[in-house]
């Protein structure tokens, strides 16, 4: 069974999550001409029954209980070959900065000059560079190695990537050259970021482990978070513990309404404001340890 969800921009993260988990594979995401994201889940048609339908049409109650539109829901058969095919299809190389661009396994892509070329393998992780949060990171974090000011580093890796998900930001700072420590709780994130890591044959230039952020011990000149506004406040302190100093931080993942309050904490833990990214009411901020 097919479900499509029709919801506006700013929930497609939160949306794709449900379904992603209420469904146990990953789904598919597509911008409407006409306003907000169609997201495609696919369900096998024994595991799909009253119970589902009615957790489907709570679920969409409650967005509309929030004044959100467009929202709408519908579902329908399809056969097993389609999800295979959709799946596929919808993913196809995407330029996401202009020295950037993000191909699946299966696309050729021949990159312009000056042009990186990522390959990511779509799953269950976020992070296929078109997710605002995401493409926001990229560019901040290209404007930063253009702006060649990072301080060397004392250890091994100059980077940290917290909450990798598919490691596209790890993969990012590795074509530039840079030694990256990515990390991440979720198991499935951690085997997804490894085979990326694979894929891009990377391996002497990143490492990836379920390492928590609280036990870390290093101190890095470049550390990237593309959390949660919830999870960014709750690790605010180990994030800056872990910064050197002249070096910086860049989060993501959260809206313009979460920025005054995730400003006051990382200032008060002796950063200062940089440059700041807003798309579609998602926020990059890049912050510096004096």
């Amino acid at each position: 069974m097919e479900v499509r969800f029709l919801v506006p921009a700013n929930m497609q993260e939160e949306a794709a999550l449900y379904l992603t988990e209420f469904s146990g594979r990953g789904v598919i995401l597509e911008d409407r001409e006409e306003g907000g994201v169609l997201i495609r889940a696919f369900f096998p048609a024994e595991e799909f029954g009253t119970w589902q339908r009615q957790e489907l049409q709570t679920y969409l109650d409650r967005l509309l209980g929030h004044g959100l539109y467009p929202v709408g829901l519908e579902i329908r058969p399809a056969a097993a070959e389609d999800w295979a095919v959709a799946w596929k299809e919808h993913f196809k190389p995407l330029k996401v900065t202009p020295r950037l661009a993000i191909r699946p396994p299966w696309e050729e892509y021949e990159p312009a000059s000056g042009e990186t070329v990522i390959t990511i393998y779509p799953g269950m992780a976020f992070g296929t560079g078109r997710h605002p949060s995401t493409v926001l990171c990229l560019e901040a974090l290209e404007a930063l190695l253009e702006e060649g000011t990072l301080p060397p580093g004392t250890g091994q890796y100059q980077v940290l990537d917290v909450g990798t998900g598919s490691g596209i930001l790890a993969l990012a700072a590795a074509r530039r050259g840079y030694r990256v420590w990515a990390i991440d709780v979720d198991p499935e994130a951690v085997a997804a970021a490894l085979e990326n890591v694979r894929l891009n044959a990377l391996e002497e230039l990143i490492w990836v482990d379920d390492t928590p952020l609280s036990l870390l011990r290093h101190q890095f000149p470049l550390i990237l978070a593309n959390l949660t506004a919830q999870d960014l406040l709750q690790h605010a302190e180990s994030l800056a513990a872990r910064l050197l100093s002249g070096g910086t931080l860049i989060v993501s993942g959260f809206l313009t309404e979460d920025l005054p309050a995730l400003l006051r904490r990382f200032l008060s833990l002796g950063l200062t404001e940089g440059p700041r990214k807003v798309r579609e009411d998602w926020v990059a901020l890049s912050l510096r340890r004096p």
